[in-house]
């Protein structure tokens, strides 16, 4: 039982207020360390002096990692590591705690990007990352519990983990999908990263335009309709720019056949938001 116990003490990390500073250094310095020792090995060996920037960034990282763990009792007192509400962390220490992680994430992706002779497709990869930090470091007086408080009920809220992670990949799909387009169309690639941006903010905002919206997106009916209306819109618009392949980026069919084919595909991607959006609706009032 003490092994167990010690496993979720160290590792888990379920009581890290117990912890005294000595082991809350010692959990984050300790790989680190060991870490540090591999790379530095691997730049004696190679000389490659690429490897100090991995370094770099996984410095970042684990700096990242263990600042609201050294700094517990200031972030307990200023955000609530416990919520109060639910089981486990509070939404606006998820939100700060993942933004940390982010730079340290963005440097080891550019430094995989210069091994791989391909910086572009990197840089636009690390791109997807920046909307999802800003949003979750600088607006957690949106992402926290107070979004799923209404009343005496307790909702679902604006959960930063969703938002944050749904935006990510939405724009690593989309800077992908602008990366092969650069090779055959750059005034496409430049609309389809225009849009894809658009939308990655539209994930990061759903405080903003829950005032217009005549379903409520704290609810999860309401999120799943928001996310879903989002995606839809977003897939409908790729589909139209990269002419209806994703993958290759096809230039727009204006023949008489290819807009038939696109009008259909229109059509049915509106027709399939309405019967969602009314769907949803229905599930809403009931």
């Amino acid at each position: 039982m003490k092994k167990d116990s010690k496993f979720f003490k160290y590792i888990i990390l379920t009581d890290p207020g117990s912890l005294s500073m000595t082991e809350r250094m010692g959990i984050i310095l300790i790989p680190l360390i060991f870490i540090t020792c591999m790379l530095l090995h691997m730049f004696v060996t190679s000389h490659e002096v690429l490897i100090f920037l991995w370094l770099f960034g996984i410095w970042i990282f684990f700096i990242g990692l263990g600042y609201p763990l050294i700094y517990f009792e200031k972030y307990e007192e200023k955000y609530g590591w416990y919520s109060k509400i639910r089981f486990g962390s509070t939404y606006q220490i998820i939100s700060k705690t993942l933004s940390y992680l982010i730079p340290g994430l963005i440097i080891n992706i550019i430094f995989v990007g210069l091994i791989l002779e391909n910086t572009i497709k990197a840089s636009l990869i690390a791109f997807a990352f920046l909307p999802p930090f800003l949003a979750l470091f600088f607006r957690t007086d949106v992402f926290n519990d107070n979004s799923s408080i209404e009343g005496d009920e307790i909702i679902f809220g604006y959960h930063p983990s969703a938002y944050g992670l749904l935006s990510l990949f939405l724009g690593i799909y989309g800077y992908l999908t602008v990366d092969n387009l650069l090779n055959s169309n750059f005034n496409l690639a430049v609309m389809l990263f225009t849009i894809t941006v658009i939308f990655q903010v539209l994930l990061l905002i759903p405080d903003k335009l829950n005032k217009v919206l005549f379903f409520e997106v704290r609810r999860i009916n309401g999120f799943l309709a928001y996310i879903g209306v989002l995606i839809i819109c977003y897939a409908i618009l790729c589909f139209f720019i990269t002419g209806g392949n994703n993958l290759t980026g096809i230039n727009i069919d204006l023949s008489f056949e290819g807009i038939v084919r696109k009008a259909i595909m229109w059509g049915t991607g509106i027709l399939i938001a309405i019967l969602y959006i009314r769907k949803i609706k229905d599930m809403t009032q009931k």
